[in-house]
């Protein structure tokens, strides 16, 4: 089973079923994890921030946020990894026009050895992890 990791942005619209905005691999990733056949990996801080950007109103979920969290993680193909100790050393390694969100998310990442999905310039420019988008 292949496995990865997500950035904000692709689970908002993948969950959203906004899919236009996604790139085709990327599609095919959360779809492959939506029939049982991947794994991708949400590290915790991405529901952190998918929470407070509901909360402040950057964006709609299709559904409560505690809903649409409850949701997402009953699907056995997405996990949370949760943010502990050597995610945060790792981040401190890391600077994303400094956003403490991409540092943790890049440094999950790294720490697991997969693919990050994301189509974020400054973390595919940095070449710290492998990108799929």
């Amino acid at each position: 089973m292949s496995m990865y990791v997500t950035d904000t942005h692709p689970l908002i619209y993948y969950r959203n079923r906004v899919v236009r905005r996604l790139s085709a691999r990327a599609r095919t990733v959360f779809e492959q994890a939506e029939n049982g056949e991947a794994l991708i990996l949400i590290p915790a801080p991405v529901l952190w921030e998918v929470s407070m950007l509901e909360k402040a109103e950057h964006i709609t979920l299709n559904q409560p946020y505690a809903e649409w969290v409850k949701d997402l993680l009953q699907n056995r193909c997405f996990d949370c990894v949760p943010l502990d100790a050597s995610i945060i050393a790792e981040s401190r390694d890391y600077s994303f026009n400094n956003d403490i969100f991409d540092a943790v998310i890049v440094a999950t990442a790294k720490l697991q050895d997969l693919p990050l999905i994301t189509r974020d310039v400054a973390i595919t420019n940095s070449g710290v992890v492998e990108i799929c988008w």
